[in-house]
């Protein structure tokens, strides 16, 4: 069986050796070094010493000081020109607050998303139009606008200072250039870090400080690394957080009392960048700007272009469901979607969305002009700049390893497809396996509370960059929880107590008895027991004694109610050796019989519930609903008697199953009878499984009850409308013997 869960790999050896050297355990030392902790920097960590750099020692500071000084002492006014998402807006807000807080006339020009990243001339052209300016300032953007600021400062004579963190390109703008990558001791900082030190180094870090919850969530909300001076200015926004509107936000958007990393990355920026994804976002610089005053009416405003978000993206995501292709995506690799209408703010979030449901990378696209402008989303595998950076098709693109923007001619989109299909396609397969990584395997060297601890002595830290466990143990209570039970709480073997939210609570019949399961989870105290809990980020289901009644009982729920087709086993071999295939038993035993006779040990194995893997995979007694639509080859090795419908492109083999008494049932007259007169006595308030422990648990078993119930419906004498409902036709008379069903048993 391959393993689904894989420990990250830590390359640097050096810095694990240091810290071990200081009495740390082997997996302690890894998640510290994963997470930018060294040599360098490992007495600041354990004293919890917030450092920070002087402000000049970035590339051209110093003379972006004095030029706006100079501005300053003359009474100009300045003209502050940012990006619509939240690191140029808070980036943006700092500086007009900086300017209008020391009597400075500013304005500020946010371009929308329509007119695309950047510094656009002629939106200063038409500022220029309605007011004079002395000076220029550039924040989070600017650095690749050589022409631009050339322009600007050619034809209107003002002079201007481009600040910003993005890559450098080959040619920089003839002006002030203030970007930590041209010469900085941490070339990290985001859009809003880099106006935040220059505010610092205008007037002090006093002074500084009033600005750093506004910092804060524009380091978060870009996904800068929170190591180094960006670790900082983080924990000195948060410990600074007086801004009245972000506040009011956050309780709006239920934060805590105490607003964390977390409440930021989830609940505060996601609602101001929903401004410039619809195109409107003016309004999140109107409710980032009142800072003094809680201004209720502009922070409904972004609330409800929050909510409009939700909804272009709720039809977005349905228009692009249907254009998916599960076996497509597959043998492509790639997930790959265009339309001519899709709003451009939201193709990153769409992106997003199918990268995590496929496991695989995805593009998606809007048409812009005479050209497709899109986002696309990589795999933790992969690195998808390289990937992009083979494309020559591309009219212009730009991004890292995970995710990449770019823009590609209209009749060029297929030929796109047709050269990432290409290369993926010679990538090798086990990139695309699915597998999930962690950083520490609990009770390996290290427990639950050790770990819970230095997650909070890792604090902040963003969500992406927690400390995932893998927990290999055994399930002795468990239970569904919510609505409609769709949670999960379970206690392990250890003692851990996980949690799972949505899917999970399918889990609960399955395990509670004392399944064996591996995991992955990360940690936090329990706010009602105020012990060690885990929050289930994957859950994989182990082979177990207590799953023998389930494997039979899900067969017995499922199978068909007429004889079905199958193939000669000899054509099966060519079929199963298909990166897209899926390979069905009915029981583990089944699975072990065959397992070496097909080569089947490298495959991932799913036990009732589908794992979400891309790669070929062996299905252990699929639940009814389990999706088999990303295959291109359903392999079903089945008792030909007892062999259920599957997905539609099944293919059935005769198989020789190992465990015989997964068939063994004795169906008789006296039984459906039993069950039909319990059935008829059942009241409204009660389960269908209730009538069973109700009137027959001491009579017959619940397999032979749920086989009757089949046989039933199969002659159309009830109908099972859902798990409370039952309903008779009483009109009709029917022989026991004309069901498929009931024949099987005799």
């Amino acid at each position: 069986m391959k393993q689904k869960y894989t420990k990250r790999h830590v390359s640097d050896e050096d810095s694990v050796n240091y810290l071990l050297s200081k009495g740390l355990s082997r997996s302690i030392a890894e998640i510290l070094v994963a997470r930018g902790i060294n040599e360098s920097n490992y007495e600041d960590f354990v004293n919890d010493t917030a450092s920070f750099h002087s402000p000049l020692e970035m590339a051209n500071m110093s003379a972006a000081v004095e030029t706006i000084n100079y501005a300053v002492e003359c009474g100009g006014k300045i003209l502050i020109y940012g990006d619509y998402d939240a690191d140029g807006l808070t980036a943006s807000s700092i500086l007009s607050l900086y300017f209008s807080d020391n009597g400075v006339e500013n304005d500020v020009i946010i371009p929308t998303r329509d007119e695309g990243y950047g510094l656009h001339a002629e939106n200063v052209f038409r500022a220029f139009e309605r007011d004079y300016y002395d000076l220029v300032i550039t924040v989070d953007c600017g650095i690749s606008n050589a022409e631009e600021v050339e322009k600007i400062q050619s034809e209107l004579g003002v002079e201007v200072i481009v600040t910003d963190h993005h890559e450098l390109p080959a040619v920089l703008p003839d002006c002030i250039c203030v970007n930590p990558k041209l010469g900085y001791p941490f070339p990290y900082l985001a859009g809003a870090g880099v106006a935040w030190k220059l505010v610092q180094a205008l007037s002090g870090m006093e002074v500084a400080a009033k600005y750093s919850d506004l910092a804060c969530v524009g380091t978060i909300g870009d996904i800068m690394p929170l190591q180094d001076e960006n670790r900082a200015l983080v924990k000195l926004g948060l410990a600074n957080m007086r801004h009245k509107s972000l506040l009011r936000l956050a309780e709006l958007s239920n934060c805590g009392a105490e607003i964390t990393c977390s409440d930021i990355s989830m609940r505060i920026a996601p609602k101001i960048n929903a401004a410039g994804r619809v195109g409107y976002p003016r309004a999140a610089l109107d409710v980032l700007l009142s800072r003094d005053k809680a201004d209720n009416a502009k922070i409904s405003k972004l609330l409800e272009l929050n909510e409009q978000r939700k909804q272009m993206l709720d039809e977005i995501v349905a228009q692009s469901d249907a254009m998916c292709r599960a076996q497509t995506i597959c043998r492509e690799r790639m997930v790959f979607l265009y339309d001519d209408n899709w709003q451009h703010g939201l193709l990153g979030i769409v992106a997003s969305r199918y990268k995590e449901k496929y496991k695989l990378p995805a593009v998606v696209m809007t048409l812009d002009g005479d050209s497709y402008v899109g986002s696309a989303r990589g795999i933790d595998t992969l690195n998808l700049y390289d990937v992009f950076c083979k494309c020559d098709c591309l009219e212009k693109f730009g991004g890292h390893k995970a995710s990449v923007g770019f823009s590609v001619a209209k009749d060029r989109v297929e030929e796109l497809r047709r050269s990432l299909v290409k290369i993926l396609g010679e990538m090798d397969a086990e990139l695309f396996d699915g597998t999930t990584y962690y950083d520490v395997e609990l009770g390996k060297d290290c427990d639950a509370p050790t770990v819970l601890e230095l997650s909070k002595k890792l604090q902040p830290m963003l969500p992406q960059d927690k400390i995932v466990c893998y927990v290999h143990d055994t399930v002795i209570s468990a239970n569904s929880f919510g609505k409609e039970d769709a949670h999960l709480s379970a206690t392990l073997a250890c003692g851990l107590e996980v949690k799972g939210f949505f899917k999970y609570g399918q889990y609960a019949p399955f395990i509670r008895n004392g399944a064996s399961v591996q995991l992955l989870c990360s940690l936090e105290t329990d706010n009602y027991t105020k012990n060690v809990c885990g929050i289930l980020d994957d859950l994989t289901l182990c082979n177990s004694v207590c799953f023998d009644e389930f494997y039979r009982l899900n067969l017995l729920k499922n199978f068909a109610d007429r004889q079905l087709d199958f193939a000669e086993e000899a054509t099966v071999a060519t079929l199963i050796k298909g990166d897209n295939t899926a390979i069905v038993f009915d029981d583990y035993e089944t699975y072990l019989a065959y397992c070496s006779e097909y080569d089947l040990q490298n495959c991932n194995v799913d036990i009732f519930f589908d794992g979400g893997s891309a790669a070929r995979t062996v299905v252990v007694s699929p639940v009814r609903d389990y999706c088999f639509d990303r295959y291109e080859h359903v392999v079903y090795f089945a008792n030909p008697k007892f062999a259920r419908f599957l997905a539609p492109n099944v293919t059935r083999v005769a198989a020789n199953c190992a465990n015989k008494d997964l068939y063994a049932l004795e169906m008789t007259r006296d039984i459906c009878a039993a069950v039909y007169s319990a059935l008829r006595k059942k009241s409204n308030f009660d389960s269908i499984k209730s009538v069973y422990d109700k009137y027959l648990a001491s009579k017959l078993s619940y397999a032979q009850y749920i086989v009757a119930i089949r046989v039933f419906e199969e002659l159309r004498l009830i109908t099972v409308a859902d798990k409370y409902t039952v309903q008779f036709d009483t009109s009709v008379k029917r022989d026991l013997n004309d069901s498929y069903i009931f024949r099987s048993f005799r």
